[in-house]
């Protein structure tokens, strides 16, 4: 589910800072097909560098039913719009 919300959340990432609050609650089994949502939950500066912003977000994990099955908040710093490691 993480490698799911790369290209939406943290393709211009800096760093992973932290996964929190992760629960299970279902399970899923081989041949499940599933979709996740983020949703984003705060943003803001970092105070040590300019060019990147922290950015959390929680995310949800969802067998083709619709029951969940994952749930967690991530953390990432990402580079700034118009920004870059450059």
């Amino acid at each position: 589910m993480t490698g799911q919300s790369v290209s939406d959340v943290s393709q211009n990432v800096l760093a992973n800072l932290g996964w929190d609050e992760v629960r299970l609650p279902n399970p899923l089994f081989e041949g499940d097909t599933v979709y996740s949502v983020s949703e984003v939950l705060e943003t803001g500066e970092s105070r040590s560098r300019p060019n990147v912003g922290i950015v959390t977000v929680r995310t949800t994990g969802y067998k083709h039913d619709g029951t969940p099955v994952i749930t967690f908040r991530r953390t990432v710093m990402v580079y700034r719009p118009g920004r870059s490691s450059a």
